[in-house]
């Protein structure tokens, strides 16, 4: 029976930009009656998938930032953490550099570029976070940082993949979220490590966890879930290691695998 289902916002539960659709709202607020606990895990801080959670009116713990923090739903105070050194910062800025792409640290829910460019102005205005520019960035100490973000153009995302990852220490690995978006984390902490402490917050097994996502930053959560699932517009490699592939996001694959499954086995 599955009791706790982790969801992906981007392009799992919504599509860039949206709001849940209602089918999906309903659903999700028809297995919390059930007794089905809902987790956000997402690659997003705190304050970034707040519109997301309060149109939901959760209030379990929130994965962030792809499981480097997992955080009280009603307060934002850390349960869970896991931050990047500052010789891993410096590594990622230096290839982010070499091959002249963007990168970007976040402050808590505020996110840190050196420089202002089409990238953050598009990037803060959809997400609504507070930034800081600080031009000496890497001047200064690099504290309390969950993740590194770049973006490079959504058609080279293969090749920077290999290519960042080749200039990058062992102890980093590179995963994908939405198109053009490079998530640059520890290799000890994933969407899955988080996923394995909230399930033991609450007491619960393996089998009892289903997870939903669609790019590499939510794989390591698919495959370690009892349930895992892609929905049909997600990466192949993420859909060759899943349970179940599920509508697409446009088509409320939440929603249907809720309906389908999740509140059957309930009732089972």
């Amino acid at each position: 029976m599955i009791r706790l289902i982790a969801l992906d916002i981007d392009d799992t539960l919504v599509l860039s930009g949206k709001p849940v659709s209602e089918r999906n709202c309903r659903a999700i607020a028809k297995a919390r009656e059930a007794g089905i606990k809902i987790i956000i895990a997402t690659g997003r801080g705190f304050a970034g998938s707040a519109p997301i959670r309060e149109q939901l009116h959760l209030n379990e713990p929130v994965i962030n930032y792809g499981g480097a923090l997992v955080s009280d739903g009603n307060t934002g105070k850390p349960l869970f953490t896991h931050y990047l050194s500052e010789e891993e910062i410096r590594a990622c800025f230096a290839a982010a550099d070499h091959y002249g792409i963007h990168a970007q640290i976040y402050d808590g829910d505020i996110v840190v570029f050196r420089e202002w460019n089409l990238f953050t102005e598009r990037y803060t205005e959809v997400m609504h976070l507070p930034y800081r520019i600080e031009p000496d960035l890497l001047k200064g100490k690099l504290l309390g940082t969950p993740k590194v973000l770049m973006y490079t153009e959504p058609s080279s995302v293969p090749e920077m993949i290999v290519k960042i990852g080749n200039l990058l220490p062992k102890s980093l690995h590179v995963l994908t979220s939405k198109p053009g978006f490079l998530e640059i984390g520890s290799v000890t902490t994933d969407k899955a490590t988080a996923l394995k402490w909230i399930a033991g917050y609450y007491g619960l097994k393996r089998e009892e966890v289903a997870a939903i996502g669609d790019n590499t930053l939510d794989q390591s959560m698919i495959e370690w879930a009892g349930t895992g699932c892609c929905v049909e517009n997600g990466g192949d490699s993420v859909k060759a290691v899943s349970d179940m592939i599920l509508p697409s996001c446009a088509d409320d694959g939440v929603a249907w695998y809720i309906e389908n499954v999740a509140l059957n086995q309930s009732t089972t």
